[in-house]
């Protein structure tokens, strides 16, 4: 407020003195063109050159403005921007729907005046590389290396991801190691050959590296986990490679239901169904899952009194399972107790009936010598299999 007023205060002090020096006759100036004649007095003559001068600079000033970045000649630029990213926006609206052809031709149509062309080329290639064009896409990933060396990167893992979708593995791995393999989505894509590959030795050390990284989700990380997990252990069948893998595998991760039945699995494939009648058994201590259940009654030990007896024991609290009551039947069958096997049968199909409990419950019936009980066990297990698919 103070400097308004000041300013205020100089100005008609300025004023003030300018009419001063108008009034006084102190000289004056004659400005004569041909017939016409001017006449002014020397402070009225000065005070209009000043005022020309300044005005005259002023509009200087202004044309070169307007003709400068700040005008026309930054309007004209910024309309010319403004219609190449309405093209490349274009142009990225026909990939998201699909249509390469066009996606293609309005991206590199527009990519030299586009205030983004590592945009326009990195998708154009993308767009040639979903419409079954990979010179093409590979010709323009080497245009945005070389013109942009700082999206090379990006370059290599738009080639990379093409190819793994062609199930060219080998190339793709061989781009992707070159690379930083810290970079997330290296991480990903790598994972992703090596599961294909069913390379479940590269894809176990890369796990550490995924977790460090959150290179994946939660989800889709436990995922990966247990397959590698499960592929590795599937791939061994001696016991000693067995054990290292299962010591190599993370506690928290050993209780994983899929984890447990793989090793389980690879117990029984080595020769050794008693210590998968034990992992099982401690799995299922720990939590009640189905999958355990079902592979505990499908272990044939050559003395099964235990396995029968932690079942029976099991029923106690888990009276009305369905699994358990079929794998005790299983149990009693393989151990040639065809009544006791006959009765869990019949209790597994009056909780929930299936085809392979009508199977079971048919071939306990016909070795009893229930020739009719058998066929209609059969006959109805085939009207359960109809009615299931009709539904």
């Amino acid at each position: 407020m103070r400097y308004m007023l000041l300013i205020s205060l100089l100005a008609l002090l300025l004023g003030a003195a300018v009419v001063w020096l108008v009034q006084q006759e102190q000289g004056y100036l004659l400005i004569s063109l041909g017939t016409t004649t001017v006449e002014m007095s020397f402070w009225v003559g000065a005070l209009i050159y000043v005022t020309s001068s300044v005005l005259f600079i002023c509009i200087l000033m202004i044309l070169r403005w307007l003709l400068d970045a700040g005008g026309i000649r930054h309007w004209w630029k910024s309309l010319r921007t403004a219609k190449h990213v309405s093209k490349t926006a274009k142009g990225l609206q026909f990939y998201l729907g699909a249509d390469w052809t066009s996606a293609i031709q309005i991206l590199r149509k527009s990519m030299v005046n586009s205030s983004m062309p590592q945009i326009n080329l990195l998708f154009a290639a993308k767009a040639s590389m979903q419409n079954n064009q990979l010179e093409q896409a590979r010709t323009m990933l080497d245009d945005l290396r070389e013109a942009y060396p700082e999206s090379a990167l990006y370059a290599d893992l738009c080639l990379a991801e093409a190819l793994i979708e062609r199930l060219e593995l080998e190339e793709a791995i061989e781009i992707l190691t070159g690379l930083d393999g810290d970079h997330k989505t290296v991480l990903r894509l790598l994972c992703k050959c090596y599961q294909l590959q069913s390379n479940w030795h590269k894809l176990s050390t890369l796990l550490p590296s995924v977790k460090r990284r959150m290179a994946l989700c939660e989800e889709d990380f436990d995922s990966l986990q247990t397959d590698c997990y499960t592929g590795l252990l599937a791939d061994k069948k001696d016991l000693g490679a067995i054990e290292e893998i299962w010591s190599a595998i993370p506690r928290t991760v050993r209780r994983t239901p899929n984890i447990l039945l793989a090793y389980a699995e690879a117990l029984v494939l080595s020769g050794k169904s008693e210590k998968a009648l034990t992992v099982l058994a401690k799995g299922l201590k720990n939590q009640w899952q189905g999958s355990l259940v079902e592979r505990f009654g499908k272990l044939q030990l050559e003395n099964s009194t235990k396995q029968l007896a932690m079942g029976e024991q099991w029923l106690l609290e888990h009276t009305e399972d369905p699994q358990l009551l079929f794998a005790l039947g299983r149990i009693c069958r393989h151990m040639n107790f065809l009544g006791k096997a006959r009765d869990y049968m019949t209790s597994t199909i009056a909780i929930q009936p299936s085809a392979e409990a009508y199977y079971e419950l048919a071939q306990v019936l016909a070795v009893m010598g229930d020739t009719k009980g058998s066929e209609e066990m059969y006959q109805r297990g085939l009207k359960f299999v109809v009615q299931s698919l009709a539904d």
